[in-house]
């Protein structure tokens, strides 16, 4: 168990709750590290307009490109 699951678990004990849905309530709040922030979604849609900048820019004239290559070289 991470930090602070470990500390809902002993919470619940302390409030009188029993060592199964202690433990059940704990397992199921998720581990707060895993979670994506609004910064980390932020830097994802950054990433992702780049990606479409070059793709919608570069991707026609690499296709021109190919296809110049292939039928009229």
């Amino acid at each position: 168990m991470s930090l602070i699951v470990t500390e809902l678990y002993d919470a619940l004990i302390d409030a009188g709750a029993s060592e199964e849905k202690a433990r059940a309530a704990a397992a199921a709040m998720p581990v707060i590290e895993r979670l994506a922030t609004r910064d980390d979604v932020a830097d994802v849609k950054r990433e992702l307009a780049v990606v479409k900048l070059g793709t919608f820019t570069m991707g026609p004239a690499i296709l021109a490109l190919l296809v110049k290559l292939t039928f009229f070289p």
